[in-house]
């Protein structure tokens, strides 16, 4: 059970500790005004009181997962090479690191799309 974000990042190896440091970077970065928190285990920026962006993974995949479905149901849409999906979630390859700019090109897309 963790308590913090950081007894969470500590127990990823990389590259999924990269990519998740990295993705939370930038969101503190660019989105100072959100909370990120520590939700369902797994660090989450919170948008609305249902709406979210979750970040996770597993041995070959870094994840983001939102409540917003109809944008991960269009996301679907740009068939974009090595890219799977959950229900409610994004899965990056983790062996193609140049993929991060498109983590956050989700993070910005789900972010504007909860301004409307």
């Amino acid at each position: 059970m963790f308590k913090t974000i950081d007894d969470y990042l500590n127990t990823l190896e990389n590259p999924l500790r990269t990519w998740t440091e990295q993705v939370l970077t930038y969101l503190k970065k660019n989105y100072p005004t959100y909370d990120i928190v520590l939700s369902y285990q797994r660090p989450m920026l919170k948008l609305k009181p249902k709406l979210f962006i979750m970040l996770g993974g597993g041995k070959q995949h870094f994840s983001l997962y939102t409540t917003d479905f109809s944008y991960v149901e269009s996301f679907k849409e740009r068939k974009i090479p090595r890219i799977k999906f959950g229900k409610s979630a994004i899965l990056f390859p983790l062996e193609k690191p140049d993929y991060i700019n498109l983590a956050y090109r989700v993070c910005d897309e789900v972010i504007e799309r909860a301004k409307m």
